[in-house]
């Protein structure tokens, strides 16, 4: 009796915040459906008395979102790929590889992580702003595509957990560095690219400063800029905005949900809690 007490506190602890965590989502929708009267309606209304779908379409066609989600598309899958190439290769480096110094290298690695990016944003624009590369992707996408801290230390921390003997197999077969890597390693850490590519995708996919800062021309903006764009000073289409975001919000539960399972595995074989 103790124990199910205990147990139905857990849930029910967990199911509040649950629904708490999940309500913004749920008012979301509510709102995308609505007309701008019911939008502001008092008391609020928690479901709509007729669901609009004008809103949606609205939003597509006065805002071009197809160009924007395209813009974004682009950036956030070479962002992928790229971070995804060069942080296995440094991870594998990090983890399995005997050289002077790489113990130090790492932790002076790790520690990139405790500078705050509003600290390098001006150096950054600067450099970029001298190269000549303003209002162009690669301002966008070069500062990040070789990858990151976190990123290197995730999967570094996946590729100790496998067994070394796989590697000394390969080696007897005649197996180089790079041929043991690519065809022994990456397929045994499916699990935790998919995990580390949804990461870095949610991260590409919402970026809004970096790209509102080096990106002058409205056809090359990034979707998060173009929502915040129906923002205006005086007027706000709060329908608008919310319908948009919950087209952008889409294709991010849509590769969660279908990879949430590698999730659990890489966590539990990358020895986090």
């Amino acid at each position: 009796m103790k124990r199910t007490i205990e147990y139905s506190f857990t849930y029910l602890f967990l199911i509040f915040f649950a629904v708490l965590s999940l309500f913004p989502f749920y008012w979301m929708i509510v709102m995308a459906l609505k007309d701008r009267k019911q939008a502001f309606v008092y008391p609020p209304e928690w479901l709509p008395t007729s669901f609009i779908w004008d809103n949606f379409v609205r939003v597509w066609n006065n805002v071009d979102f197809g160009m924007y989600l395209a813009n974004t598309a682009f950036v956030t899958v070479v962002l992928v790929v790229g971070q995804l190439a060069f942080c296995a290769m440094a991870a594998y480096g990090f983890a399995r590889m005997e050289f002077p110094g790489r113990d130090l290298i790492f932790v002076l690695f790790l520690g990139s992580m405790m500078i705050p990016q509003i600290v390098t944003m001006i150096p950054l624009y600067i450099l970029i702003k001298e190269m000549g590369w303003i209002d162009t992707y690669k301002a966008v996408i070069l500062p990040s595509v070789f990858g990151t801290a976190f990123g290197v230390f995730f999967l570094r921390q996946f590729f100790q957990s496998i067994p070394k003997d796989y590697e000394d197999a390969a080696r007897i077969d005649g197996a180089g560095v790079m041929r043991t890597f690519t065809t022994i390693i990456m397929p045994m850490a499916n699990s935790a690219m998919v995990t580390l590519g949804v990461l870095t995708f949610v991260g590409a996919w919402n970026n809004f400063q970096w790209p509102l800062i080096v990106l002058n021309t409205p056809e090359k903006q990034m979707i998060s800029v173009a929502l915040a764009n129906l923002q205006g000073q005086f007027t706000s289409d709060w329908t608008g905005m919310m319908a948009g975001a919950l087209l952008t919000l889409l294709p991010i539960l849509i590769i969660f949900v279908l990879a949430q399972r590698y999730f659990v595995e890489s966590i539990q074989m990358s020895g986090f809690k």
